[in-house]
């Protein structure tokens, strides 16, 4: 262990948490502090995006603990941060260590954020003690994936385009995928299958960040090149 890291082990860490399940947010800080034994203190919680970027800016924390689907401000629906918003936060505090947190973590959603430049990723099912341990190693510079989440992205590095196709394709996210190639509207997809608007817009952001694009366009591009459809 080097000098520094030691010096890290009996310092404060302050941490920044965005979160906007209310009840979440309000119960993490004490959590934290009493699993650290004082030594993780969480100096701010945001409940969007805009809030998070203001926040950052000011305090620069050692770690930003951040749920992946957060809403752009208090009035809009929760969004996915993707490789661009990620480097954004990035700029906005260079020396802040990002740990993202999910509820549903998908294993292709999670590399494509690590990729993007994400020190770490765990889900909202571990335990205080895990939360902490994810803090003190990305706080050293250290990347930290919660086990079962490494073996997820280990099984997609071992083929990463049949994996890819995989992932876009499974479940009610192929079902959504299938119909947006064929050129239906959020609302069209929502009647056909059916289900509500805001889970296929849910659906379609999360192939988004899977493929790393922003656009719909983007998307059929993709799924070109990956041979999921054709011109």
């Amino acid at each position: 262990m080097t000098r520094r890291n030691t010096l890290q082990e009996h310092q404060k860490t302050s941490v920044v948490i965005a979160e906007d399940e209310m009840l979440l947010a309000g119960v993490l800080p004490n959590l934290l502090h009493t699993t650290s034994y004082g030594r993780i203190e969480v100096i701010e919680t945001c409940s969007s995006q805009s809030q998070l970027s203001r926040t950052l800016m000011k305090l620069k924390p050692n770690v930003l603990l951040c749920d992946i689907w957060m809403p752009k401000n208090h009035e809009s629906l929760p969004t996915p941060y993707d490789a661009s918003s990620l480097q954004a936060l990035k700029r906005q505090s260079p020396n802040t260590a990002i740990l993202l947190l999910s509820g549903n973590p998908d294993a292709a959603l999670v590399k494509n954020l690590l990729d993007s430049g994400a020190n770490g990723f765990i889900s909202k099912g571990v335990s205080p003690g895990q939360i902490c341990q994810a803090i003190r190693q990305v706080r050293k510079g250290n990347r930290y994936v919660e086990p079962r989440l490494q073996t997820a992205i280990d099984l997609l590095n071992v083929n990463s385009s049949k994996s890819i196709h995989t992932q876009l394709l499974a479940g009610r996210r192929g079902d959504v995928l299938r119909l947006l190639l064929e050129g239906l509207s959020s609302k069209q997809i929502a009647d056909a299958l059916p289900v509500g608007r805001k889970h296929v817009e849910k659906k379609i952001a999360e192939v988004k960040s899977i493929l790393g694009v922003e656009t719909h366009i983007g998307i059929l591009r993709m799924c070109i090149k990956l041979g999921i459809t054709q011109i």
